[in-house]
């Protein structure tokens, strides 16, 4: 029979983990909204390490469970009665998280990607002047194609 108690113990530690997780993603969506590139730079190595913590609870986790079937939320129902609520409220409370967490880097992909294209569309644009001075708004390709640059 599995150590139930110890499941239940590393899952509070899994969890404590991935709710520091989740604090970094609202701090990092939070340094994106607010152009605080420096400081979303020099968090990296914060993000590296928490990255390279939560493998090493994988590891851990695969370890625990060797032997078991099913998913955690299977593992937790069919657990003994004492286990089973408490097991069943981890695993709400770790998917509720996982799932934030995905949430904000989804958020945070999007706004990343909306902004690198205006800087695509503003860096695109030239400044040039005809033959008479007078100033143009040229795309950039449409530039390189139409002259020999």
């Amino acid at each position: 029979m599995p150590d139930y108690n110890k499941i239940i113990a590393f899952f509070d530690e899994y969890i404590a983990h991935y709710k520091e997780f989740l604090q970094f993603e609202y701090l990092k969506l939070d340094m994106i909204n607010n152009n605080q590139i420096e400081k979303l730079s020099k968090s990296l190595s914060a993000e590296q390490a928490l990255i390279m913590k939560t493998n090493a609870y994988e590891t851990k986790r695969v370890k625990l469970l060797e032997g078991m079937t099913g998913t955690f939320a299977e593992i937790a129902a069919n657990a003994p009665e004492e286990y089973s609520k408490r097991l069943t409220e981890q695993h709400k409370e770790l998917s509720d998280i996982v799932f934030r967490i995905k949430e904000l880097n989804d958020t945070a992909n999007i706004t990343v990607t909306e902004r690198l294209k205006k800087i695509q569309r503003k860096t695109a644009e030239l400044d040039v002047y005809d033959g008479k001075g007078t100033l143009k708004r040229e795309h950039a390709s449409r530039l390189a194609i139409s002259k020999n640059v």
